[in-house]
């Protein structure tokens, strides 16, 4: 405990100046050392006898170490950021705004105002917490208790700490969400197996073992895709890689004997990319013919689903005519282009896309893919026939 009399003798002054920064400030809201005092007694002098934990003296030689040792003007400030997780910047007051300090040419130094960043910001925060508090599948405790954790980021006593408010909706309170990801994430560290049980829905909303689990597999990678966590695993049987639904497993075991993947470094966004909706297999160079209207934005579902790494042309009046018997010019007349979009991919995915999306699109290649599109739709109409 801090003695009144020799207030800057504390071994928790580092402590006092951080947490008055990192509650109070930001790049809009520096603090001066006689502010940063104040708010330090005013927090913590019940700390001490007379109500005074800190001088003005020890703040400024605290911040003076701080800002001309670890986070001097010139340091890298991305690297600082992810070397201690946050920057501390001295600044001063100018007839423009707060600008970073550099000492005064005369004997008259200019005054200094600091400034607590953390490493991340306040639009990074906000996505993170909109993408939480947007997934269905983690229960509302789970929602508040990582939400608060967000908050406690941001300064506190300023106005961007009001998007922050928990709101209420029905959730699955049966949630094993983050437990299996921490234990999926721990075996695939240790590069081990994984022996779980693998579950769908019953009538009764339950989830029940599916055929043939538990089972023993290979875990690869966790993903977020489509709105849901998946664990990828690798299937040595047909060698290649399976997802399923992280919420719909129910037990999770270490196996302490090597897994059997030994691919390449594996790359996350490629694969999503190349198994739409998440559909396992393996990749198969997939042709359709696209149809751009000017309204309907075809490009931007493209680009969102399956990348830029698609290949796009305008479609040939031979390939036109051969699929839809007219050809360019004819539907240009109509304002719509048909465009020739290919691309590797397991052919599950595209499939699915492609019967969603029948009106404005066909797959002309493979066949068999072309086919199986084609009884997808025949038999849907038979339903509504």
């Amino acid at each position: 405990m801090a003695n009144g009399s020799k207030p800057e003798s504390s071994r928790l002054n580092l402590f006092y100046i951080l947490q008055i920064l990192s509650n109070y400030t930001d790049e809009d809201h520096p603090m001066s050392a006689s502010e940063i005092r104040d708010k330090v007694n005013a927090e913590f002098g019940w700390l001490s006898s007379n109500g005074s934990v800190i001088s003005l003296d020890t703040v400024k030689r605290t911040l003076d170490d701080l800002t001309d040792r670890i986070f001097p003007p010139g340091i890298d400030y991305h690297e600082a950021l992810c070397r201690y997780g946050y920057y501390i910047s001295c600044l001063m007051k100018t007839d423009a705004g707060y600008r970073t300090y550099r000492a005064a040419q005369n004997a008259q130094a200019p005054k200094k105002y600091y400034y607590y960043e953390n490493s991340l910001g306040t639009a990074e925060l906000l996505t993170l917490k909109d993408a939480i508090e947007t997934y269905s599948y983690f229960s509302e405790e789970d929602i508040t208790d990582i939400v608060r954790k967000l908050v406690r980021l941001r300064p506190q006593s300023f106005p961007d700490s009001r998007y922050f408010d928990v709101a209420g909706e029905t959730r699955d309170e049966d949630s094993l969400l983050l437990m299996n990801i921490e234990a999926l994430n721990r075996i695939i560290n240790n590069r081990n197996r994984a022996k779980i049980t693998y579950c769908y829905y019953n009538m009764d909303k339950k989830l029940v073992p599916r055929p043939g689990y538990p089972k023993i597999i290979d875990p690869v990678h966790l993903m977020w895709s489509n709105g849901y966590y998946y664990l990828l695993a690798y299937n040595e049987k047909y060698g290649n890689i399976v997802s399923m639904r992280i919420d719909r497993i129910t037990d999770i075991e270490e196996i302490r004997t090597k897994n059997a993947y030994r691919g390449e470094k594996f790359n996350p966004v490629q694969y999503r990319y190349e198994h739409p909706v998440m559909f396992g297999g393996k990749k198969e160079t997939i042709v359709m013919l696209c149809r751009e209207t000017g309204k309907n934005y075809m490009m931007n579902t493209i680009v969102d689903v399956f990348g830029k790494n698609v290949k796009v042309t305008q479609a040939s009046d031979e390939l036109l005519e051969r699929y839809l018997k007219h050809n360019r010019k004819y539907y240009e007349e109509q304002g719509i282009i048909w465009l020739r979009v290919s691309m590797e991919s397991a052919p599950g995915g595209v499939e699915l896309w492609a019967t969603q999306y029948c009106n404005d699109c066909l797959i002309i290649s493979p066949e068999e893919s072309r086919n199986r599109v084609k009884e997808r739709l025949d038999a849907g109409m038979a339903h509504y026939r």
